[in-house]
């Protein structure tokens, strides 16, 4: 992880692994996210130096499946931050198939190093509804309410495909 300097906000939409298997039952065709972007297990995550590119008082809004949901929590301990709640949850407007409902929604977890940076604005909603696009792309309106919450503050995107303005991006995908 080649970045200099530190972040108030970092947002991440880590590549978690299925230990190679289909997220869905197989019926429903090849749904391995590794057919779409190279997977990393929780230990290698958990390696990444992100502490180190984290200000004293900064937030991280981290995206998980609810499968990785315990993984999540686990990780956002391992980076330095302390679990505080959902910030976000994404109504996919697509229903998946899953072990027990169908899977509609992903969410995005907030966790909290130090203070929260000011200044911040709590009129932001956390529920989200659009229709998803290609395979684990995160909506652009999520990135645009943190920005709105946090206008001044440094931030950097963690796993980013995009370059957004306003963002440091870090990723292998750019």
């Amino acid at each position: 992880m080649d970045i200099s300097g530190t972040f108030d906000i970092i947002y991440a939409d880590p590549p978690w692994d299925y230990n190679g298997r289909q997220q869905h039952n197989r019926k429903y065709g090849n749904k391995s996210v590794c057919n779409h972007y190279s997977c990393m297990k929780l230990s290698q995550l958990k390696d990444l130096p992100v502490v180190s590119i984290a200000s004293p008082d900064s937030l991280l809004f981290l995206w998980t499946s609810s499968p990785h949901l315990p993984q999540a929590i686990e990780l956002m301990t391992s980076w330095g931050f302390d679990y505080k709640t959902i910030a976000f949850v994404w109504d996919k407007q697509r229903l998946n198939p899953s072990y027990y409902t169908l899977s509609q929604v992903e969410i995005c977890l907030v966790g909290k190093r130090g203070c929260i940076p000011k200044p911040y604005k709590r009129n932001i909603h956390q529920f989200y509804s659009q229709l998803r696009e290609r395979h684990s792309k995160k909506p652009d309106e999520i990135r645009n309410r943190i920005a709105t919450m946090f206008p001044t503050q440094s931030k950097i995107e963690l796993f980013a495909r995009e370059k957004h303005e306003g963002w440091i991006s870090w990723g292998n995908q750019l």
